[in-house]
């Protein structure tokens, strides 16, 4: 499973896929810490245009469900794309629809090698497009605090292992916008011939 990835930081990315006048800056992203995840407008936000078709929002990698009480839950950065519909954590998000995606340098996830992480990036160069749901959560004091998860499944034949689900980019505009019946159709494994992988040192993982 994913242990930590590197946010996409190039504008021309979010200016491409989305149509998104956005500066991001380069920062690894580990569970419990501030992300950045692209979803179609909320409803009842009237800032946003209203022809808009995405709307790119900051948010903690680790959805908090309606129910939370603290906001302070844990294993929840990962949502599995087999029965995220049917879990407690998630199934809310999953039925309304609350997809985004999440633009990604590299997806670091832990190696066989003790001391070592897999580096997962695309060969071409071009960021990773990361399946998530998303979650707004209403503290106690009254704040909207929104979050999110990334989606992955099962690798055929190693139960242990998990991957990311990363969206081709023909898909992405399908993704966010399809009916919820239709969300399970895009969790599909990634070309490997399309993906680099290196194992390096944990201690050598910084930002670019």
């Amino acid at each position: 499973m994913p242990t930590h990835y590197q946010a996409a930081s190039e504008p021309l990315h979010f200016a491409q896929r989305f149509g998104l006048a956005f500066r991001p800056e380069a920062s690894i992203v580990r569970p419990g810490e501030q992300g950045l995840f692209v979803r179609r407008p909320r409803a009842d936000d009237t800032a946003q245009d209203s022809l808009a078709r995405f709307q790119i929002a900051p948010g903690r990698w680790g959805l908090i469900p309606l129910f939370s009480k603290d906001g302070q839950d844990l294993h929840t950065h990962e949502a599995r794309g087999e029965t995220a519909f049917a879990e407690r954590n998630f199934y809310q998000p999953w039925k309304r629809g609350h997809r985004c995606v999440i633009l990604a340098d590299a997806v670091f996830q832990d190696a066989d090698i003790d001391g070592h992480t897999v580096r997962v990036s695309r060969t071409d160069g071009q960021p990773l497009a990361l399946a998530g749901l998303w979650n707004g959560w209403r503290s106690p004091a009254g704040e909207c605090v929104e979050s999110f998860a990334l989606l992955t499944f099962g690798v055929p034949g190693r139960p242990e292992q998990r991957r990311t689900a990363i969206l081709r980019d023909a898909w992405i505009d399908d993704w966010l916008h399809c009916p919820v019946e239709e969300t399970a159709a895009y969790l599909r494994p990634y070309s490997d011939d399309k993906l680099a992988r290196h194992t390096l040192p944990t201690g050598s993982v910084r930002a670019a």
